[in-house]
């Protein structure tokens, strides 16, 4: 068959539909490309009965008035040209209203309703092959026929599939869905005539599924979107996604110019960021997509296509005219992930380079913001747009090392870091802190800027005033652990490591049970994630040089114990593990006592009794004074 000559051929489908199919058995007909061809070309008496093609092509009466159509009679004498088959196809239609009607009389379809769905189609399907699919259409058809619009048909179809999840039973009601939105009729009726907007935002939340479809959308979009949560529609994706393009091609706009847009530009920028949300909503996120979309080249195609209106060599400027310099780099490497032509993509990229180029850069982006945190985002943000831009790989590390360079200046000239490191003493805790916020909020470049920051951080963050100041002042233990891994979330960063106490892994050592008990608690409350404990010096010696004994990153030890003192075992880890913090727990807290101890490297002592508060502020300091945090 070929098109309906009622319309130009190019209106008929963007998709390439005018393609011929050629069906040479009635059966044929029914085979999806043949029955997506008779929606295409039979479109308008379609659209003027509210039907879809799987209701004519199982239809008598409605086969009948089609083909008393002039309309119909041109269609089949053109298909008939372009298949060199004259005269072939009258007969071949007349055949195929026969059977129909034969076949609707041999067997008449049975009546569905949402609880007996199920086991009809599963009945219907033994019949088996082409027989079983027909029988099962025919009753689909008739179901949803006498319904006045296609949303009522949608309506009495979505009734039929919540009712249930077998994939034989759903397959043809995907199929008479997907026909309705084939329609620019059908989407039109099911979204109840929502504005273009609108109607793209509903269509594309269906097909991309990254967001939940919203309480005010239509009814069925919010069953349609409930239904394809639970049953893989690929088919009806496919036709989602090409009612998108063919509402795209539409002269409709997202966006109208404003009484004081004189020339229309920021219509246009917001027209742009409309396009920049729907082109990255539809791209595949699937590893290995490489930047796909759904619907592949012909939605790329129809993205291009309305860009093309919007981008060219001499609107580029113009797009980002009154912007100052940073707002003019968000809009342009927008710009430049979208599908864009050719020459479009070079005039952007052109123009981006341009600023990057020009002398004045480093003054004019600085320029773009008045608050020091503020210029230390802005060229974070700069640089992250550079890293994940279409540049390629060579000019993104040329171009993201010069904002690098700039911010790294500014940090020395604006003496950024000078109050963390040129400091007599130790800086207060919020002068650190300030920094560390920063560092959170990304606010500085990868690189040398970034470099200078986790130096100073490290340096300053696990100094033993910041730690008192910060951690160890909380109201709380709940308040110190949230400001911990707080902390560590911010410094990770820029790369600079903090106690991770969930990942931490300590041997508790006493000989008496209370004590021992006392220790693990507090460890538990803390959050560390993993407790040995040992009743005496020669257990903790065992479980240190037993499997797995190296990989503890802290010790606490009582020092008056049985078989091994505290001390014999302190000896003995600096023999075997250097590095690891050890707090040795005593009720002999003389000068001697902690002599012998700190000569051979004990991290830390507490002498007894102590509250769970005393023994947690030892544990963070000893932690986080350690070389173990690295």
């Amino acid at each position: 068959m070929a098109s309906d000559t009622s319309k130009p051929l190019d209106d008929l489908d963007l998709d390439g539909a005018t393609e011929t199919v050629e069906c040479r058995e009635p059966a044929d007909f029914y085979a999806p490309a043949a029955r997506d061809s008779v929606g295409r070309f039979c479109r308008r008496f379609l659209d003027e009965n509210a039907l879809t093609a799987t209701e004519l092509l199982h239809n008598n009466r409605h086969q009948n008035a089609l083909s008393n159509t002039a309309t119909f009679v041109a269609i089949l004498a053109q298909a008939e040209r372009a298949l060199e088959r004259k005269g072939a196809l009258t007969p071949l239609v007349n055949e195929l209203a026969r059977l129909t009607r034969e076949r609707a009389k041999d067997t008449p379809p049975p009546e569905l309703t949402p609880n007996s769905y199920a086991a009809t189609a599963a009945t219907l399907l033994t019949k088996g092959g082409f027989l079983g699919r027909f029988l099962l259409d025919a009753a689909l058809a008739q179901h949803v026929i006498a319904e006045r619009g296609f949303a009522d048909k949608a309506k009495a179809l979505l009734a039929l599939a919540e009712a249930t999840e077998d994939s034989e039973a759903l397959a043809p009601i995907e199929r008479l869905l997907g026909e309705i939105f084939a329609s620019d009729a059908g989407t039109a009726s099911c979204a109840q005539d929502s504005a273009f907007a609108v109607l793209i935002d509903l269509i594309v939340t269906l097909v991309a599924v990254d967001r939940p479809m919203p309480d005010t959308a239509p009814p069925i979009f919010r069953r349609l979107a409930a239904l394809m949560g639970r049953s893989a529609m690929p088919g009806l994706r496919d036709a989602l996604t090409a009612a998108f393009r063919r509402e795209m091609s539409k002269p409709s706009f997202f966006t109208i110019a404003s009484a004081g847009d004189m020339h229309g530009i920021d219509a246009v920028q917001r027209e742009i960021l409309a396009l920049s949300d729907l082109s990255a909503r539809l791209r595949l996120s699937e590893p290995g997509a490489n930047g796909a979309y759904h619907g592949g080249a012909k939605t790329e195609n129809a993205l291009q296509r309305r860009t093309a209106i919007l981008v060219n060599e001499d609107t580029v400027p113009e797009i980002t005219k009154g912007r100052n310099l940073a707002q003019k780099l968000r809009i342009l490497f927008i710009l430049q992930k979208m599908p864009l032509s050719p020459s479009a993509a070079r005039a952007v990229n052109d123009y981006l380079k341009s600023f990057f180029d020009s002398r004045d850069f480093p003054g004019r982006i600085l320029d773009c913001w008045k608050e020091r945190a503020e210029k230390l985002k802005g060229l974070a943000e700069v640089q992250g747009m550079v890293l994940t831009s279409a540049f390629s790989a060579e000019d993104r590390e040329w171009i993201a090392g010069q904002v690098d360079d700039i911010q790294n200046a500014y940090l020395r000239t604006q003496r950024v870091l000078a109050p963390l490191v040129q400091a007599k003493e130790d800086p207060h805790p919020d002068a650190v802190l300030e920094i560390v916020r920063l560092a959170g909020e990304g606010a500085f470049c990868k690189g040398k800027s970034r470099m200078a920051v986790a130096r100073v951080l490290y340096r300053q963050t696990h100094r033993v005033r910041f730690v008192r100041g910060f951690l160890l002042n909380a109201s709380s233990s709940k308040e110190r652990l949230a400001r911990a891994e707080w902390l560590r979330k911010s410094l990770a960063v820029v790369g600079v490591p903090f106690l991770d106490l969930a990942n931490q892994r300590v041997l508790a050592v006493d000989d008496e049970e209370g004590p021992r008990n006392f220790v693990t608690s507090v460890l538990r409350d803390l959050g560390v994630g993993h407790i040995d404990t040992a009743c005496d010096g020669q257990e903790a010696l065992d479980r240190l040089t037993g499997p797995g004994g190296g990989d503890y990153n802290l010790i606490i030890c009582d020092w008056m114990m049985p078989k091994r003192s505290g001390l014999d075992v302190l000896k003995r880890v600096r023999a075997i593990r250097a590095d690891v913090p050890f707090l040795m727990v005593t009720a002999l807290a003389t000068l001697e006592a902690v002599k012998h101890a700190l000569a051979h490297h004990v991290s830390g002592y507490i002498a007894k009794p102590f509250t769970p508060d005393q023994l947690e502020e030892k544990i963070f300091l000893v932690l986080a004074q350690s070389g173990m945090v690295e």
